[in-house]
């Protein structure tokens, strides 16, 4: 069975408490190892406020998931994104027609370290600046 790589990006109703939001995620994430598929990233964001109103919310939660997965799965989530309440936006990409598990790994490491290198860099501007 050959893996695609995907990206799903869903926005969760603001009036969710921690544990729905868990569930949620927990939720997808299932589906997604259920059919046979490989996780890379889960990346829940903080409450964001929205460009513009969706569901007469003006606020939402993020959600990004990064992984590899054979086409149907991708049928099987969409259709349980439309049946979730919880659920107030989704879309969901093919990135590439070929999966490697631990090339798309190796991404998260880099920009992680680009993160703290870029963090590290601005710690130290912020000394001389003094």
């Amino acid at each position: 069975m050959k893996l695609r790589h995907y990206e799903t990006m869903f926005l969760l109703h603001p009036d969710l408490s921690n544990e729905d939001r868990e569930n949620a995620i927990e939720k997808f994430t299932n589906i997604i190892k259920d059919g046979s598929g490989e996780i890379v990233n889960v990346d829940p964001w903080p409450l964001r406020k929205l460009a513009y109103k969706v569901q007469k919310q003006t606020q939402g939660y993020y959600v990004v998931i990064d992984f590899g997965a054979p086409g149907d799965v991708i049928q099987e989530l969409t259709r349980n994104y439309r049946l979730d309440e919880r659920v107030m936006k989704f879309m969901t990409t093919k990135l590439d027609d070929e999966f490697d598990a631990a090339e798309a790994a190796k991404k998260y490491a880099n920009k992680g370290e680009a993160e703290a290198q870029t963090e590290s860099d601005s710690a130290e501007s912020e000394g001389k600046e003094e």
